[in-house]
């Protein structure tokens, strides 16, 4: 259970405020990096903690507690400091605006401005405590490559992907890989939206985007097979946990589509 369900919040509602707030912060990541392609790798790093820490935060904290909106600005400051990336206040707040003008709201005053600083510092500090100011945190990112490259050996042992293969099945697995990291990257980024962050380790987290994404490329690989695969690919990670976080991530995409609907609806 979380701070919130022990608060009477339901399980829907949590799911659905903890991915809104979530994709705040990584819409206000990418407005401080102005999208710039040449930092892509940097955004990423800074959506992806922004979003952990939001969502760690939230294991100690009920949604009642805190706004979750404010959570996640103080969660994406954070972020950038601990990427090496440090944003000013004052940026923050423009790109906070910047925001807030796309959505067709006013910009905030300065006496809000001054009131929501305080608070985001208030809640990064309260945040550093959590993470007990443990900045050597691994991501899944950095575990894409190698256990892509091993599941692709994998795939070339494996009758359901030979059998679809129209050449080589090698140099098939070969011609996958550019497009497997950068489709499982994308679920990746997904995925900490959610709770499968806190499902276990990064690698294991990794591994169930790349069961998704290998999925989605090729639609004759069942979830199974490819569970079953990565544990092949690395005897670290247990079929059954994979499995655990590929529904996980796949649960965002539900409360996505509810949010959407929610949004549609209002």
């Amino acid at each position: 259970t979380t701070p919130s369900r022990a608060d009477g919040v339901l399980e829907r509602e949590e799911r659905a405020t903890r991915f809104s707030a979530s994709d705040f912060a990584r819409n206000l990541s990418r407005a401080l990096f102005n999208n710039d392609k040449q930092q892509e790798d940097g955004c990423n790093r800074v959506q992806i903690l922004a979003c952990y820490y939001l969502q760690v935060f939230y294991m100690f904290r009920s949604l009642r507690q805190e706004d979750a909106k404010t959570v996640a600005i103080a969660a994406t400051f954070l972020a950038c400091k601990v990427v090496d990336l440090p944003r000013k206040m004052r940026g923050i707040l423009r790109a906070l605006n910047q925001l807030r003008v796309q959505a067709g709201e006013a910009e905030l005053g300065e006496e809000e401005q001054k009131k929501l600083c305080e608070r985001v510092l208030k809640i990064e500090f309260l945040m550093l405590r959590i993470i007990r100011f443990e900045f050597d945190l691994d991501l899944p990112l950095d575990s894409l490559p190698g256990l892509a490259e091993a599941l692709l050996v994998q795939l070339t042992r494996c009758k359901e992907f030979c059998s679809a293969c129209k050449g080589m099945p090698q140099q098939e697995a070969h011609a996958l890989r550019v497009q497997l990291i950068r489709v499982a990257q994308s679920f990746l980024l997904d995925s900490f939206m959610g709770f499968a962050p806190l499902l276990g380790r990064p690698r294991l987290v990794a591994a169930g985007a790349l069961a998704i994404a290998t999925r989605y490329i090729r639609r004759e690989m069942p979830t199974s097979e490819l569970c079953r695969l990565l544990h092949a690919a690395d005897a670290s990670l247990c079929e059954t946990d994979v499995r655990h976080v590929v529904d996980e991530i796949l649960h965002v995409f539900r409360t996505k589509s509810q949010v959407q609907a929610q949004g549609r609806g209002a």
